[in-house]
């Protein structure tokens, strides 16, 4: 009787029970987000910037900016730029990529929803103008800056997946596995990581800086998370070269942060007020300080971010809310990586973390705790790389954990492809061969044969792992670290 009169409702009480459900879980979801947001408001209000040490003002240096995109580099570094010039100094701003991906603006810019590669391209050279007149604006000559033209929206592809020349990476955008921009730093290379890597490690030996930014690792955004490993290596390979270690060893590195959460909150126009970091991020492995800004240079600072006018109509509040009284900076330094013999303890207690994560600072990673990483600690124990990466909550087979590892040799070499360790549904889906993984309570735990980190490299040997967790579900990101840097050591 009961199955009877189920197949006797009505299409129209169907569609009403299922409007019914999906306005129940959009409520659900909207009240979830509201309540999350009102909560970080709430504690980024009580965060005061001068609890960090402040920058000294840069007087008389050699300063190299790189940014990920076209405004970047304003919105993060104005500051420093306008101080430097001001007392002195040199500033080269380097654009990574030309920020072309940005499909919205671009069909904003062409009056179309049909774009194509030549729409891409044409947008670009806007972007490109438009950094050239910000620049100028803080006083910046058009010399002192380069446009390296690599794929918007594929820097993390040119890292993991396509390092050689042998293997580019097509640009979904523009149709190019090499820059098709008139003013490009340099036409011959291609889009993959070895020539992204050799470019930089070029204009950084043609400047020499005292002090290099870029985007922060733990940035929210892929081009500025992978832009951030680019640089990182590079400086790490010049320190090691005798050539260039003299100045290299005297370089610092500090990295500035554009997306992480709804950060820079609040948004808008808030000139007097101070940018603090990210809640979350105070206790990481973020090392923060503040430089700070006169009025005029706040001033300076927002009529410099409005002439990215392409940006600013889309999302105006959230980049004029970089102009504030000060700008922030982090340290996050490599760590040590240690080769122990097979009899060495099971017990991590004595070890530190390689990295440390921030945690509920997005609704995403709120509301899916399992996903959410903390921490990560590493070692090699006899022939086998160990991980033991931490979470906000107990794990669950229903997301999917990976990790990515590229392994460098002393001179530098590195694989193709970085290796990759998948765990999804309790089991390892994608690894090297005799990789294994554990969920137990609030972690995942992974081990793989130290031989198949090391097989392509010369000698069987690698000197540094770069390493990189995310997690998801179904196929949307939940919570990604960006790439840390571990120096091998032996006992």
């Amino acid at each position: 009787m009961g199955l009877r009169n189920l197949t006797r409702i009505s299409p129209r009480v169907v569609a009403r029970l299922l409007v019914i459900s999906t306005c129940m879980v959009g409520v659900y979801f909207f009240g979830a987000g509201a309540a999350f947001y009102a909560r970080m408001r709430s504690l980024s209000a009580r965060e005061s910037v001068h609890s960090y040490p402040m920058v000294a003002t840069p007087r008389a240096e050699r300063v190299m900016v790189f940014a990920p995109h076209c405004d970047d580099e304003t919105l993060g570094c104005a500051g420093l730029i306008l101080q430097t010039l001001r007392n002195g100094g040199t500033v080269r701003t380097v654009m990574v990529t030309n920020g072309d991906g940005f499909r919205t603006a671009v069909e904003q810019n062409s009056r179309s929803l049909h774009v194509g590669p030549t729409d891409y391209v044409r947008f670009a050279g806007l972007r490109q103008s438009e950094s050239m007149s910000a620049l100028s604006s803080l006083g910046l000559p058009k010399h002192d800056t380069r446009f390296f033209g690599y794929p918007d929206r594929g820097l993390s592809d040119l890292w993991n997946e396509h390092w050689p020349e042998s293997d580019p990476y097509r640009s979904g955008y523009t149709n190019c596995t090499r820059s098709p921009y008139e003013m490009t730093y340099d036409s011959r290379s291609t889009y993959c990581g070895a020539d992204l890597l050799a470019d930089i490690k070029t204009t950084l030996r043609q400047f020499r800086p005292d002090l290099v930014t870029v985007t922060h690792p733990s940035d929210d955004h892929p081009d500025h998370a992978a832009a951030s490993a680019f640089v990182t290596r590079a400086l790490t390979e010049l320190r090691a070269d005798p050539a260039d270690r003299a100045w290299a060893s005297r370089t610092r590195l500090r990295y500035y942060l554009i997306h992480r959460g709804d950060w820079p909150q609040p948004q808008g126009d808030h000139r007097s007020a101070p940018l603090a970091p990210p809640v979350a991020m105070t206790n990481t492995d973020s090392r923060w300080s503040a430089l700070a800004l006169a009025p005029a240079e706040v001033a300076s600072k927002s009529r410099a971010i409005e002439r990215y006018p392409s940006q600013t109509r889309l999302m105006r509040g959230f980049l004029i809310a970089f102009a504030r009284t000060n700008e922030l900076y982090a340290q996050v330094d490599s760590s040590a990586l240690q080769l122990l013999p097979k009899s060495a303890g099971d017990s991590w207690d004595d070890r530190p973390p390689v990295l440390l994560d921030p945690v509920r600072d997005d609704v995403l990673r709120d509301l899916q705790g399992g996903a959410d990483i903390r921490s990560c600690y590493a070692r090699v124990r006899g022939d086998r790389l160990e991980l033991r990466i931490g979470f906000r909550q107990p794990v669950s087979a229903r997301f999917r954990y990976r990790v990515r590892i590229r392994p460098f040799a002393d001179l530098g070499s590195t694989p193709a492809r970085a290796i990759v360790v998948s765990v999804g549904s309790g089991r390892v889906d994608a690894a090297p061969h005799g990789s294994a993984a554990q969920l137990a309570a609030r972690s995942v735990r992974i081990s793989i044969p130290w031989s198949s980190i090391c097989e392509d490299l010369p000698g069987g040997s690698a000197a540094w792992l770069a390493l990189a967790v995310d997690t998801s579900l179904g196929g949307v990101t939940i919570d990604s670290s960006g790439v840390r840097f571990l120096q091998v050591q032996r006992q």
